[in-house]
């Protein structure tokens, strides 16, 4: 196994346990409001910046590993070439083999992945502002009232 197909196992199993874990945090989250909402307890709000927050700690570190393995290959360049579609012309397969071969030996410049580096540092800091700021109620807040519009509850 070389390193290139271990570190795509380690991020796929990652992104896919993350994916997992939030998935069971929101049920839970919903289970736990439907019980206190069928108890009788009508205005019961599940989904305040305590539950949610309460829900999501347990899962930063992984939410932040696997973003990082994201970002790592990102800016390595790391990129899974077994789901490249099967070419039957001889042709068309010798002229993408040139192309494929010469973005392969061009290698991104320093400007480029600091620049990778910077927009996705940025992006975390806003994140994380964001939900420091309160947004991440809002965003719940919305989304709940837009679903529950949509399902034609609301």
């Amino acid at each position: 196994m070389t390193r290139k197909t271990a570190f795509l196992a380690v991020q796929s199993v990652l992104c896919a346990l993350a994916a997992g874990l939030l998935a069971a945090a929101a049920l839970q989250l919903y289970l736990d409001g439907a019980a206190k909402q069928a108890e009788g307890d009508l205005f019961y709000y599940m989904y305040t910046r305590e539950r949610v927050g309460a829900k999501l700690l347990p899962l930063l570190p992984l939410l932040f590993g696997s973003l990082g393995m994201t970002a790592a290959g990102l800016i390595l360049g790391i990129r899974d070439e077994s789901q490249d579609l099967p070419v039957r012309d001889e042709r068309l397969l010798r002229d993408l083999g040139s192309l494929r071969d010469r973005a392969v030996h061009q290698k991104a410049s320093r400007r480029t992945l600091y620049l990778r580096v910077a927009v996705i540092a940025l992006a975390a800091v806003l994140i994380l502002a964001g939900i420091l700021n309160g947004g991440l109620a809002n965003v719940l807040a919305k989304g709940a009232v837009i679903c529950t519009e949509c399902v034609g509850l609301g």
